[in-house]
């Protein structure tokens, strides 16, 4: 039976025809809980011999880990590369030279790690990263390993591991892990100096035991504005600083330690944030300093803001908004790499009813040092003839870009 049902999903990967009502099941669905290595406090880092590889304009596309769980249902290496090599060729076609690959969603590994626990995603005993690195580099792909720094697995899957960081702060109720109200996960809170260590040893860990060509983290900061979410931390160790500056300064150091724990490695290693493309809810929502990443070295390499707009958004005009993202980027060190929403076809008119808009967007970055496109399966999942028309003028448009 388990043969069948591998057969069955690699097929649908294979032909893009996999639907969300697979990844609501899959959320639903646990692997047996596994026990990390005895020593979690150190990890046991590899000799670095491989080169990192990347593109002075990239070419990017984002492959969640929505994208990858069928995949990932795999129970042998060989299924899993399979499907991987399919999805590999599916955007090099396309003229991709950058993937973002989704192996920490949840504070969870999709890779070997001694400091965060086995994803409940993956379902065989093999390393998902070190295919994901190999079938890449056969295409000619830059590899970015994709973490989400704060973003924690629910309570119930972090009391049934030991070991962990993050399991025993849960377990003595310590307010490094939070619960957020109508979120079902937990959260690490950055204010903390050993939480932010142990996100920068997280990266530290990838950058040094796989050939990766840079380590890429998104917009998932802060969860929420609510005051009680690090209240007590605030009194403690806020001063005279308001609670906004606070946690501004509290991302900020998170950032600038994942730089230097990953440069620490190897400096050739790209760092790469995402924030949400509208500037202000950077600030009001989520507390990221993007100007501040975008005009100073050492917090990133790449900044790949996420404008997910049409060129009519009324709130939001993406022509206007690439151009405030472009003034911003005054350091010399910092690239601008815009993201562009593939997903909204389907499901916003303007995005819809004009094909070759995202082709269009890609043409407006030329001045910039990359485009980025969310995501995989928006183009190669549920394909239909306005999809393949919106890949032919993604794949002319990268053609000249």
């Amino acid at each position: 039976m388990k043969k069948l049902i591998l057969t069955a999903l690699c097929c649908l990967v294979l032909t893009g025809c996999y639907d969300s009502a697979y990844v609501t099941a899959v959320r639903d669905i646990r692997a047996p809980s596994c026990m990390p290595s005895a020593d979690t406090d150190v990890p046991v880092l590899q000799d670095k011999s491989y080169v990192p590889h990347n593109y002075e304009r990239q070419k990017s596309i984002w492959l969640s880990y929505i994208d990858l769980a069928p995949m990932l249902s795999a129970e042998t290496e060989s299924g899993f590369e399979l499907c991987f090599d399919k999805a590999c060729k599916n955007v090099a076609e396309l003229g991709i030279n950058t993937i973002y690959v989704h192996v920490r969603p949840f504070g969870d590994a999709m890779y070997d790690s001694q400091l965060f626990p086995p994803s409940e995603l993956q379902n065989g005993d093999y390393d998902p990263l070190e295919v994901m690195c190999r079938k890449g580099h056969e295409y000619g792909l830059s590899v970015h390993a994709w973490i989400n720094p704060l973003r924690l697995q629910n309570g119930d899957r972090l009391s049934q591991l030991d070991g962990y960081k993050t399991a025993e702060w849960y377990a003595s109720r310590d307010d490094r892990v939070t619960a957020v109200e109508g979120d079902e996960h937990l959260w690490l809170d950055p204010a903390y100096a050993d939480v932010r260590e142990l996100i920068a040893d997280g990266a530290a860990e990838i950058a040094q035991n796989y050939d990766i060509d840079g380590i890429h983290y998104d917009d998932y900061f802060y969860p929420t504005t609510d005051e009680s979410f690090d209240a007590l931390c605030f009194s403690e160790m806020g001063g005279s600083s308001g609670l906004s500056d606070w946690r501004c300064e509290n991302i900020s150091d998170m950032c600038r330690e994942i730089y230097e724990s990953v440069k620490s490695v190897d400096k050739r290693i790209e760092v790469g944030i995402s924030p949400q493309g509208n500037i202000e809810n950077n600030y009001d929502l989520l507390y990221a300093d993007v100007r501040r990443w975008c005009s100073e070295k050492g917090f990133c390499d790449r900044i790949i803001p996420q404008i997910y707009f049409g060129y009519d958004n009324p709130v939001k005009p993406f022509s206007e908004t690439l151009g405030e993202w472009r003034e911003m980027c005054s350091c010399d060190d910092v690239g601008l790499v815009v993201g562009l929403a593939a997903y909204k076809i389907g499901t916003e008119e303007e995005f819809t009813a004009n094909t070759g808009i995202i082709a269009s967007q890609i043409n407006d970055c030329e001045k910039c040092s990359g485009t980025a496109i969310y995501a995989y399966s928006s183009l190669f999942g549920d394909v239909n003839d306005r999809i393949t028309a919106e890949r032919e003028a993604i794949k002319t448009a990268f053609e000249n870009y």
